[in-house]
Formats: structure tokens, C-alpha cells, sequence
């Protein structure tokens, strides 16, 4: 009796695998802390000090776990470089001198992304939002006196392609650090206190004469007597008044006698005010000229006032009109020479301290620049804070980006946003330094359903400030909503000098009442490299291209424009199209991310203070081509012609596996005809081959942004996508690691071939469904010869398409033997097979496709990026 041979283990090949795989992949949890120290000042960029007012500070020791059972020490403010759920722990304590007569609110500036807070098990709030302050009421007899107070911070900032704000992100976007990224601390106010200030301020021309427009909110809690009588019989008043201090000196520039209010218990009361200034200092980037406001609430009793409650807030004068083709600051026009600031640290990822931004603020004045852009989401306030005091313009938006039109124009995803643009303009408009509001950045305004979502936000943010509404896009041709914003700020898609001007002058020309503003503009860089301007991704390299696309700028008339970025960041995708060991980081700063200045720093600041740049080196770059797809594809080929030539049973099988594949497969059932080393060797073969296909597609397309997008969007992992890139940029292992992977694969397919044997009478030994696997794979050792040149190939556009279908012929020749090999294993009909075949791999198809589309919305996604395609030519 004839031995039957072994089956191949799989499934243990498949666990050993598992088992050396799992320890490289282990979950590692880096938390970036700040801690208390972050603001050594002292100051609160929200609520700026007030006598009569009190602060329980949540900052420092926290507990935190991501199951409930396990904790962990942390110090917050923190940044977790990590996607889910983390519960925050702490105790705190409440002095019994503020526990009566006082009203208590819990005040964040930034927990990322939803947070619900309870405090003593009682549920405070809920917030969404991860970039926006807010403050939630803590109910009455919630807190108790003593240490034994109790906060937990239940923080999730996992995000979806479809019903978050920010939706799941993609290449060249900002990390989605979780945790409660800024302060946190509980305002202890008096019972009648104000608790909104809203405030606006207007300017004459003749006589130069300021208005400070103001919405006073003034709450009262429960329980609070109001109308007491004194020994005299009389009840005291209420009044609100305000008054006008120089920021530096402190001086007296104005007040306003105490307006009545008239007061009821547990109750909100709104109140409208006009302060009127003479002669106001204007504040301009030049001369940023800050007054103090302080808002009070006083309790009048005969001649005394007594404050009850005071808020003070930062203030400025300025104008600002948009003209046909200009920005006019002060009547006087103003060209934006900005740059684009991101919030992240090496030392403290999302959670920088006050000095970290203080400095990045002075150094973006040495820069020469006048204008700064906050990608993707509103800053830590601090930061506008500075931007006023120093005198930088602020273009500050929502972190609506890169959304399909199908998203973005739902209902659920317009209000979340609606939401968040209300926070932010109602945190921030005091600021006179903000001169842009804006509602998101590259999404799909090529598509008319998108314009309702820009009339909506547009529409509700006017209602709230008078300042100008922005977007950014990059639909050139295809833009439909441009219309209803005040300003459609043009994002070019084009790092080609000639390709930019292009683009300049086809956004001039179809915009032209509207002033032209560049976003973002910019060049990757390698940080080391100082090789000459002829390597592009030298220092010299990034050097010259602001320099010419400056001047490109300025020759198209452009009112302003953003120098993408101040400084390298972390995003939350690997990218591929930058080789630079670290595909977080995005390498196109004019500083490191460490802050080192790079050589376009110089550059630029001699650009912005119209300046000559000196001559930068051309250098003697020349680019490498890989030999490790020749060389390879030279392997596949010797070694198949030395078995062909030299071993006959080796000759014959591939002959006749080739020419008579039914009789092949025939024999392979009932006779055992092939060898296993043979098969063995066939499928490395086969598999080096597929390799060298591939890795000569991902090399050729290793610059393409659009292979880059298409690849983000299906390959979901970021450990995938980053072994892709490894592979992608080193050939050599790319074409071990992809040899391995398509080997497996035939494995994969055996093990499916062996299980879908159940459903016939024929017996199916391993042996079997991996052999006719393999031999029906034979024809693509065809390819080698194809593999081995294709990266070259496609270097000529008009080799593109009849090369992928080359390679889509071979893939259905293969799929149609191998249904064939099938049919005659199993001794069934071939159409039988052919049918089963293309029903059951449309079904797996299918089900990847649905999943995709419902957990990453592809379809809408793939839409969005061709029409990016067709809108940018």
C-alpha cells in the first residue's frame, strides 16, 4: 500500500506565526504628562483673575485606568497617545468658608473628545468636542466639605469616518491624542454672579470714536434672598457697570455709571450695554494696543456700592474689510504673511505648556510673520491670549476636514458642528487678533450637497460675530458652495512652480470679487540633509521652493497666505510619500519639531521683511535606482530555467500543468504525480514573482499623494500601512517580507479549498488543495521578466493602463485555472465550479465591501478623492 504523503501543517505554521508575531505587537500606552507646571504664570486664559471669585485647581495627581480594575498614576494636564476609553480619578478638597453662599462650576479647557464628569457619583455633564473649552454646573449639595471629594472623568476619543467631529482621520492630519488634554479646574463663584460676557467692539472712522457692544448674562442660584429691607425699610438695587482699563498701565480709559438690573430667584437674566470709548488706540500686528474690561455687578445700598461679582476679559480696536481683492485692516490694506501652527510637542504632545507656546509665538514674530493659521481645531486659549499681546492675525476654525460630501452634509454631523463653531465663537470673539472664522478644510465643496452645511454654519456663526467666514478648498474647477463664505481660501494641490501659478490664476479667475488666500503651501524636508537644492528633500531644496512660490504669490496679487507649517508635527496616520524613518512625523516645518531652525527659516524671514536671499547651493544630487527588482526578478528566472532545463519530472509537470491542465490535475488526484519539493519550490517561485510585481508598483508610486490617499482609505491598520512603506521604500526586505505574505496567502487558499471539500464526495487530502493551488497559479512565473522592468515602465504614462491590464488578464487566467483545478479534485462539473467560485468570492467580496463601507464609509470616501482628481485636473 502506497504512503499517503503528510498533509502540510498549516494550522500550525498559522499559530507559530501568531506566536512570534504577537510580542513585536504588543499595546504600548505612552502618555506625554504636563502636569501643574505647565503654567508656572498663574494665569487663566479664560476667567482672568478676580478678587471675588475662587479656583479649586483639578491640575496635578490623577488615577486613570482603561478597565476599571487596574490604575495607574498620571499627572494632568496629559496627552495619551492612545484610541478608546480612560477613566480619571481624583480627590479633592472643598474649604467650608466657600461651601455656603457660593455657586460651583467645573471649567475644562480641553478634553478630547467626549467627557462625562461626575463628582460624588452625582452626573454633572456631558460634553463633545475635543478643542473646545467648556463649564458645566455642579448641582447644588453635590459637594461636600473636606478632602474627600471625589471627580471621575469618564474621557472616549475614538472616532468614526462618519458621526464624530473630527471623523476618523487621514494622512497629513493631526494626532488624536486622548485624555484630559488641558487645564481642568472648579471656578467658585458668588451665588449672583455673571456667567456670560459677551463682547464686540466697533469703530468710527470720524471722530475716531469705539463702541464696546456687550451681552451680559447674570445667573442666580437657588435659594437666594433678593429682596432684603434694612433697618431704614428700603431694599437695595442691583446694578451692572463696566469699566475700561489700559492693558499695560492700568489707567482708567473709560466707564459707565451702574445700570439696574432687576433680579429673581434661580433665574438668568440678560442684559445689553454699549461702552463708548474716545479716541481708542488701535490694535494692529505693528502696535497690538490691549485694554482690560472688567464687567461687576454691585449691590446698592444708599450712597454704597458694594461689588458682588467682577469678570474681566481682554480687549482691542480695529477694523476689517474685505475688498474686491484686498484685506484692509485699520482701512489700510494688510497682506497675511502666516504660517501654519499645530498643536504638538515632542516633550508634551498635545498638552504644551505656556512656555512652549509663548516661545513658539516669539519665534514666529522673529519669522517676520503677521498672521498665524490654527490647523485643524480651535487652540488652547493661551495661544490667542498671545497672539493678541504680541500682535499676530488669527485664522482659527472647527476641525471639520476632509469630509465626503455624503457626511457632511447629514443632519447629525451639521448640528455637531453647529455646536462646536458656537463654542468656539463664543470663547474667543473678544479676541481682536481673530479676523477669520472657519468651518473646515477640504472637504468635498465640489459637490452641491455640501453647501447646505456651509450655509448652515455660516449662517449661524454671523448671528453670534460680524467677522469674515472662511473655508478651505482644494476644488479648483469643481467649486460649487464658494458663494455663501465670505472668503474660499485656496489650498493648491501642486508642489510644480509652473502647476502653482496655474492654479493661482484659475482661483483669480473664477473668484474674482473675493481676495485670494493661499491656506497652506509647503515642502517636505529631510532635517540632516544639506546636499544642494538638486536633492529634492534637502533643506536647500525646501529653501528654494519658498522662495519661488513666495514670489509666484506676490506676482498673483494674493492677499495672504500660510506657510504650511511653523513646525514639523504628529499626525495620526503613517505616511507614505516621505522617506524619513519616522512616517508619524510630517516633515514640513520651517523649524524641527524639536524647534531647531531649518534653513528655510531664513530664507522665509528675509522673504517677509523684503529682503535679497542669498544664493542657495544647487548641490550634485543624483537619484538611485533599486537593483533589487532586477536582481530578483534575474533569480526567479535562472532558477525556474535550471529546474526546466535540468530536472525532466520538474519540465513535464509545468509543461503539461500549462497545455493540458485538466489531465494535469486529473493525474494530481488520482496519482500523486507531482513532487512536494517541486510544488514547494513553484510556489516560492510564484510568490517572488508576485512580490517583485508589487513592490515595483508601490516604488513607482512611492511620490503619489493619490496612492498614498487610495492606500490610507482600504488599509485600515496603521501597523500594515506602516510595514507597506517599510517595504515600499526598501526593496530588498519589501521583496522578502512580500514573498512570505503571498506564500501564505497559498496557504490561506488551501485551507479553503480543504474546508469547502465537505460539501462533495470525494476525499481532499492537504496535499491536494495546496498542490492545485500552486500549479494553477503556474502562469504568472510569466510575469517575472515584467516584474522585474515595471517600475521603469510605468515611469511612461502611456504604459499605465495597458500594464494593469496585463496584470488583471494574469489575475483572471489564474482564478479560471484554479476553478478548473477545483472541478476536477472534487469530480464535479467545471460550470458547477465556475459558478460556486464566482458566487462565493462575490459573497466575500461583498461582505468586505459592506463592512468598509459601514465602519469607514469607503464608497463616499473614494468618491471624495476622485473628485479631487477631476477638480485639480
Amino acid at each position: 500500500m502506497t504512503q499517503q504523503p503528510k498533509p502540510i501543517p498549516v494550522l500550525r505554521f498559522l499559530f507559530l506565526c501568531y506566536l512570534f508575531l504577537t510580542p513585536l505587537y504588543g499595546f504600548q500606552l505612552k502618555v506625554f504628562e504636563l502636569g501643574p507646571s505647565g503654567n508656572k504664570s498663574g494665569e487663566d486664559p479664560l476667567h482672568l483673575t478676580s478678587p471675588l471669585r475662587q479656583k479649586i485647581d483639578l491640575n496635578g495627581p490623577w488615577s486613570y485606568s482603561l478597565d476599571g480594575e487596574q490604575w495607574f498614576d498620571v499627572n494632568i494636564p496629559a496627552s495619551f497617545d492612545y484610541e478608546g476609553s480612560i477613566i480619571f480619578q481624583r480627590k479633592f478638597s472643598v474649604e467650608r468658608s466657600v461651601l455656603d453662599g457660593s455657586r460651583f462650576k467645573i471649567v475644562a479647557l480641553g478634553i478630547n473628545h467626549e467627557a462625562e464628569i461626575f463628582i460624588n457619583d452625582v452626573f454633572v455633564g456631558r460634553h463633545t468636542g475635543g478643542y473646545t473649552s467648556f463649564q458645566l454646573e455642579i448641582p447644588e449639595n453635590t459637594l461636600q466639605f473636606g478632602a474627600e471629594n471625589i471627580i471621575k472623568v469618564v474621557v472616549n476619543n475614538a472616532l468614526t469616518s462618519s458621526s464624530t467631529i473630527p471623523v476618523r482621520k487621514q494622512i497629513w492630519g493631526w494626532r488624536n491624542y486622548g485624555g484630559i488634554v488641558r487645564e481642568m479646574y472648579i471656578l467658585v463663584t458668588p451665588t449672583i454672579h455673571i456667567s456670560k460676557l459677551g463682547v464686540q467692539t466697533t469703530l468710527q472712522a470720524e471722530p475716531r470714536q469705539g463702541s464696546i457692544n456687550l451681552s451680559v448674562v447674570i445667573s442666580t442660584g437657588a435659594g437666594v434672598v433678593i429682596d432684603t429691607v434694612d433697618r431704614m425699610g428700603k431694599s437695595p438695587t442691583y446694578g451692572l457697570e463696566f469699566e475700561l482699563l489700559d492693558f499695560l498701565s492700568d489707567a482708567l480709559i473709560g466707564s459707565s455709571p451702574p445700570q439696574p438690573v432687576t433680579l429673581k430667584e434661580n433665574q438668568d437674566i440678560e442684559v445689553r450695554s454699549i461702552l463708548t470709548v474716545n479716541n481708542p488706540k488701535l490694535w494692529s500686528p505693528e502696535t497690538p494696543e490691549l485694554y482690560r474690561l472688567k464687567a461687576s455687578i454691585v449691590r446698592i445700598e444708599g450712597r454704597t456700592r458694594t461689588p458682588i461679582d467682577v469678570v474681566q476679559q481682554l480687549v482691542g480696536f480695529r477694523t476689517l474689510e474685505l475688498s474686491s481683492d484686498r484685506i484692509l485692516l485699520n482701512r489700510k490694506p494688510v497682506t497675511l504673511k502666516g504660517v501654519v501652527w499645530h498643536e504638538d510637542s515632542p516633550e508634551n504632545g498635545a498638552s504644551l505648556s505656556y512656555a512652549e507656546m509663548e516661545r513658539d509665538v516669539v519665534l514666529i514674530k522673529t519669522l517676520g510673520a503677521n498672521a498665524i493659521r490654527f490647523a485643524f481645531h480651535p487652540p488652547h486659549p493661551y495661544m490667542l491670549n498671545l497672539c493678541s499681546r504680541y500682535g499676530l492675525l488669527a485664522f482659527v476654525e472647527i476641525p471639520v476636514w476632509n469630509v465626503p460630501a455624503h457626511v457632511i452634509a447629514s443632519e447629525t454631523f451639521q448640528t455637531l458642528a453647529d455646536g462646536l463653531a458656537r463654542e468656539m465663537v463664543e470663547r474667543d470673539r473678544h479676541h481682536p487678533s481673530i479676523i477669520a472664522w472657519g468651518i473646515g478644510s477640504q472637504f468635498d465643496s465640489s459637490d452641491l450637497r455640501a453647501c447646505s452645511y456651509v450655509q448652515r454654519l455660516a449662517g449661524s456663526m454671523r448671528l453670534f460675530d460680524e467677522r469674515p467666514i472662511y473655508y478651505g478648498s482644494r476644488m479648483i474647477e469643481l467649486e460649487q458652495c464658494g458663494d455663501l463664505a465670505d472668503v474660499v481660501a485656496l489650498i493648491p494641490d501642486a508642489e510644480d512652480l509652473k502647476a502653482f501659478k496655474l492654479q493661482l490664476a484659475d482661483w483669480k479667475k473664477r473668484n474674482p470679487r473675493k481676495p485670494l488666500v493661499v491656506l497652506q503651501y509647503g515642502k517636505p524636508v529631510e532635517h540632516h540633509n544639506r546636499s544642494g537644492y538638486s536633492d529634492p528633500m534637502s533643506q536647500e531644496a525646501q529653501g528654494r521652493f519658498f522662495l519661488q512660490h513666495y514670489d509666484a504669490l506676490k506676482q498673483a496679487g494674493a492677499a495672504g497666505s500660510f506657510i504650511n507649517a511653523f513646525a514639523d508635527w504628529r499626525g495620526d496616520r503613517p505616511i507614505l510619500t516621505v522617506n524619513t524613518g519616522e512616517p508619524y512625523i510630517h516633515p514640513l516645518g520651517l523649524v524641527s519639531r524639536a524647534r531647531e531652525k531649518r534653513l528655510a527659516f531664513e530664507v522665509v524671514k528675509n522673504l517677509f521683511a523684503d529682503q535679497k536671499v542669498a544664493a542657495l547651493p544647487v548641490g550634485s544630487y543624483r537619484p538611485s535606482l533599486p537593483v533589487a527588482h532586477v536582481v530578483s526578478g534575474f533569480i526567479i528566472i535562472f532558477v525556474v530555467a535550471y529546474q526546466y532545463n535540468y530536472n525532466r519530472r520538474f519540465r513535464e509537470a509545468l509543461k503539461r500543468s500549462l497545455l493540458r491542465p485538466y489531465n494535469f490535475f486529473a493525474d494530481l488526484r488520482d496519482l500523486r504525480a507531482v513532487a512536494v519539493s517541486h510544488t514547494v519550490l513553484l510556489a516560492v517561485g510564484i510568490s517572488m514573482t508576485l512580490a517583485v510585481v508589487l513592490s515595483s508598483l508601490l516604488y513607482h508610486y512611492r511620490h503619489s499623494q493619490f496612492a498614498d490617499l487610495l492606500l490610507t482609505q482600504f488599509v485600515v491598520s496603521d501597523l500594515v500601512k506602516e510595514q507597506l512603506i517599510k517595504i515600499t521604500w526598501h526593496p530588498v526586505g519589501g521583496i522578502v517580507a512580500l514573498t512570505g505574505v503571498f506564500f501564505g496567502l497559498y496557504l490561506v487558499v488551501s485551507v479553503l479549498v480543504k474546508a469547502f471539500s465537505v460539501f462533495v464526495k470525494t476525499r481532499i487530502f492537504w496535499f491536494h488543495a495546496f498542490s492545485v493551488t500552486v500549479w494553477g497559479a503556474s502562469p504568472f512565473l510569466f510575469l517575472s521578466p515584467f516584474g522585474m522592468s515595471l517600475f521603469k515602465i510605468l515611469e511612461n504614462p502611456i504604459y499605465v493602463i495597458p500594464s494593469f491590464i496585463l496584470l488583471a488578464l494574469f489575475g483572471v487566467w489564474v482564478a479560471l485555472r484554479l476553478f478548473r483545478g477545483i472541478s476536477v479534485i472534487y469530480d464535479i462539473s467545471a460550470t458547477r465550479t465556475y459558478v460556486g467560485g464566482v458566487l462565493v468570492s462575490a459573497a466575500i467580496l461583498a461582505g468586505i465591501f459592506l463592512y468598509y463601507d459601514s465602519e469607514y464609509a469607503v464608497l463616499a470616501y473614494v468618491e471624495f478623492i476622485l473628485n479631487i482628481l477631476r477638480a485639480t485636473g
